[in-house]
């Protein structure tokens, strides 16, 4: 039994609020990059959630329109607790951000962007957003990757990509569809043999 069944909901709609405001706030970036501490989080540390949940939720958010971070608090917190987890764990991920932004926009205006202390500073930031989102890329690849089937359809998807003659949700649409294709076969063909051996 998950922590997520032995707490009460306003137990767990606090800790998606301050989970998701602790990775809002100190992973630079957003998108993919929120993904491995979301997963060290609320799989490994709160245990909300299982790591075949949060793969299942990485091919719904990037098939949705909208900001991967939010679509990811949405999901997460409504698998975990409802319309109310997904109001905090949204709320947790929106807070940190705005406040910072804000605070950027009134006192930060006149900042030379420009110094090497600061450029320094973002590129050994995308640097460390870069391995974040490998390391993700990796792990998803290590568990979905498990026959001919999924590799061709990773390949073409990459392909796809790499084009840019095709949007992301009409990939994933193409994958989703092409799965169910193939399980029905493959469910055609277990049927047929069985019946051969009667």
């Amino acid at each position: 039994m998950n922590e997520a069944a032995q707490v009460g909901k306003f137990a767990r709609c606090r800790m998606l609020f301050w989970g998701f405001f602790k990775i809002a706030a100190l992973v630079v970036g957003g998108g993919y990059a929120i993904v491995p501490a979301a997963e060290n989080e609320f799989v490994h540390r709160k245990k909300l959630l299982t790591e075949t949940e949060l793969l299942d939720m990485m091919a719904i958010i990037q098939s949705l329109p909208g900001i991967i971070a939010g679509n990811a608090a949405l999901y997460m917190g409504y698998r975990s607790a409802g319309i109310a987890g997904a109001l905090s764990a949204l709320l947790g991920v929106a807070t940190p951000s705005t406040v910072i932004i804000l605070l950027i926009a009134m006192f930060l205006h006149n900042v030379n962007l420009d110094t090497p202390v600061i450029q320094g500073a973002f590129v050994g930031a995308q640097a460390a957003i870069t391995g974040l989102i490998a390391m993700t890329a990796v792990r998803m690849v290590r568990k979905n990757i498990k026959n001919i089937f999924t590799l061709f359809i990773a390949l073409a998807a990459v392909a796809a990509s790499i084009s840019g003659a095709v949007a992301p949700g009409w990939i994933i649409l193409f994958g989703a569809v092409a799965g169910v294709i193939y399980r029905l076969s493959v469910k055609a063909e277990s049927e047929a043999a069985a019946n051969k051996t009667k």
